[in-house]
């Protein structure tokens, strides 16, 4: 869809294109975009359409084409891919994926957003409700960005209540999620208890740089022992320059991508040494 400036529509346009390779729609595309294999068997190739697409653009002086997520820019470039194997033109296609731009970072900066939020929830805050009843359709999807740049560039969002309770949601489900894996994470860095030697080599560390790094390297192992439950025995790999760890089982090394680390070999019952060497390592030398 093209607005002016002061956001007055000036066009909509909607066509559906038949892709060259894998035109036969999945199950899941036909539930989410509520298109029919029959549409898609009647419509023309998509160059065709990207050139109705460009006479528009240039009709109504158009230099940009606003874009929600980097998923339409790789959507053309695949395309194009598959007009060059089937040895069509894209030439239109191309023209168009020059002026695509996603603006959904900044936006997402504008409205002091934590993070991305889908245009379907944001353009439902914003009181936007499609004429057809549901999203994932192109026009859809266009109309609700429309609705959501118009918006936050023009309006107080903040007085929009809806607005409102969808960012304390997002922000309480950010939290929410980060107190579960910091608990998930807790629980995998101690899936095997402390030995006996862990705690008394622990009780000895001084500064948090050390603890820190001891729950880190100690979470790192035991990452492995459960991605890798099959594995007894594992290296300990140390490649300089710059000095970097690496853990793999034993049946998985390969000297040529290790070259010139030193290894050394553990198993699930003494893993404890080579944490409490590592650690000593970079402890600082008492006088």
């Amino acid at each position: 869809m093209i607005c002016d400036g002061n956001y007055n529509v000036l066009k909509t346009y909607y066509r559906t294109a038949k892709p060259n390779i894998h035109s036969k729609l999945t199950k899941q595309c036909r539930k989410l975009t509520k298109l029919t294999q029959e549409e898609i068997n009647a419509s023309a190739d998509a160059d065709e359409a990207a050139a109705e697409v460009c006479s528009l653009l240039k009709q109504f002086g158009v230099r940009q084409v606003s874009v929600w997520g980097n998923f339409d820019r790789p959507g053309l470039l695949s395309d194009i891919k598959q007009h060059a194997r089937a040895r069509k033109s894209a030439s239109n296609v191309s023209r168009m994926l020059s002026m695509v731009k996603d603006i959904q970072n900044e936006t997402i900066k504008k409205m002091k957003l934590p993070q991305a939020i889908n245009i379907k929830d944001l353009a439902s805050a914003f009181d936007y409700v499609p004429a057809t009843g549901a999203f994932h359709n192109a026009l859809t999807d266009a109309l609700a960005l429309y609705t959501v740049h118009k918006a936050v560039w023009t309006t107080d969002i903040y007085s929009c209540e809806k607005f409102v309770q969808l960012k304390r949601a997002r922000l309480d489900k950010i939290e929410a999620d980060k107190r579960a894996a910091e608990q998930r994470r807790k629980e995998l860095t101690l899936m095997i208890p402390m030995t006996d030697r862990e705690k008394e080599f622990y009780s000895t560390l001084e500064r948090i740089e050390d603890k820190n790094d001891y729950w880190r390297l100690r979470f790192r192992i035991m990452n492995v022992f459960q991605r890798m439950p099959d594995e007894e025995l594992f290296y300990f790999i140390v490649l300089h320059a710059p000095r970097r760890t690496k853990l793999t089982p034993v049946s998985k090394y390969s000297p040529a991508k290790y070259e010139g680390g030193d290894v050394r070999e553990f198993s699930r019952q003494d893993f404890d040494s080579i944490l409490l060497d590592e650690i000593s390592r970079k402890l600082p030398v008492r006088s």
